[in-house]
């Protein structure tokens, strides 16, 4: 009798336009897709991110994958993310917005189908979670592998270090550079920890950490707009602890399972933090009624005491 014909496993693809904190925070949803179709979610996101998806346990690097993949998602619903989608070799394209006021007409012109599911006030990594069917009590945050010792940056300390980012896409996050300076010091003299600093490379945050420098400890190893990708990640996955504003370093040290303090400013924590022991959010909502509150009402001693508690709950080690 001759053999039952193979069929090839299927495939799937997910889209996204979003920046590096974003694109973290869809590793729990390559996972979800990757374990209906038993093969690697394809993930098509800006090519400046490929070092970060080669680190998702789940996903492939999209572009690379000469298949029709059986369906693909695109979980924004602008114009860019819809001319994404258009490369993307699918049968099925699917899209999910989170309010009807998102879907537009021309959607239909890029997608089969369009799916309007409300994110209500909960961890964007969850709700996409959620919105796509996984069984909510299986949820975890987001995973990422060690990146490889080749990723090292030069500069960078081979023992305990705290790693600092001060910045953030969103000037409105930064926290005040005295207030980071006095943060560093107190560590540094209490803890006898290296400092090492990074930050991105627009002018804003240039100019930020610059102003963090003039008042840092001397022993600062500075590396703020002097790393790639990969050496940023690299950094931030070997760090004894993590202190930064919310944004991309804050979801990639927990990602690492790295101890990490996030200071929150004009955003509520609820969508962008997933708290743990050893995650903690600081929050300026805390300490100032203005709406919304600048980053600036946290105060230098919330910071440390958040810095103690994950330390005491052996944050420290890892």
């Amino acid at each position: 009798m001759d053999p039952a014909p193979s069929h090839p496993p299927q495939s799937c693809a997910l889209v996204s336009d979003k920046q590096l904190g974003d694109i973290t925070l869809l590793e729990p949803l390559t996972r979800l897709l990757s374990s209906r179709t038993g093969t690697p979610c394809s993930l098509y996101v800006k090519e400046a991110f490929r070092p970060l998806v080669e680190l998702m346990p789940s996903a492939v690097w999209g572009p690379d994958q000469k298949t029709t993949h059986a369906y693909s998602w695109t979980t924004h619903w602008n114009s860019r993310a819809s001319l994404m989608t258009r490369r993307v070799r699918a049968r099925r394209k699917h899209l999910l917005v989170n309010q009807e006021r998102h879907r537009h007409w021309w959607h239909r012109l890029f997608f089969h189908e369009t799916h309007v599911v409300s994110a209500e006030s909960q961890y964007w990594a969850f709700y996409f979670w959620r919105a796509l069917g996984g069984d909510t009590s299986a949820f975890t945050s987001p995973r990422l592998t060690l990146p490889p010792e080749e990723w090292r940056h030069p500069d960078l300390p081979h023992g305990d270090y705290l790693l600092v980012n001060p910045t953030a896409a969103w000037p409105t996050k930064f926290w005040e550079p005295g207030l980071w300076a006095q943060v560093m010091k107190q560590i540094s003299a209490e803890k006898g920890m290296s400092v090492v600093m990074t930050g991105g490379g627009t002018p804003e945050e240039k100019e930020h950490c610059a102003r963090v420098v003039q008042s840092a400890p001397s022993s600062l190893v500075n590396l703020a707009g002097r790393t790639s990708l990969k050496q940023y990640l690299h950094a931030v996955s070997r760090a004894r602890l993590v202190l930064c504003v919310d944004g991309s370093a804050s979801h990639l040290a927990q990602a690492f399972d790295v101890p990490v303090v996030t200071l929150f400013g004009p955003v509520y924590p609820v969508r962008w933090h997933w708290p743990t022991p050893r995650h903690v959010a600081v929050s300026a909502f805390d300490f100032s009624s203005e709406i919304p509150p600048p980053c600036s009402a946290v105060p230098a001693a919330a910071v440390l005491e958040a810095f103690e508690k994950v330390l005491s709950q052996g944050g420290g080690s890892r």
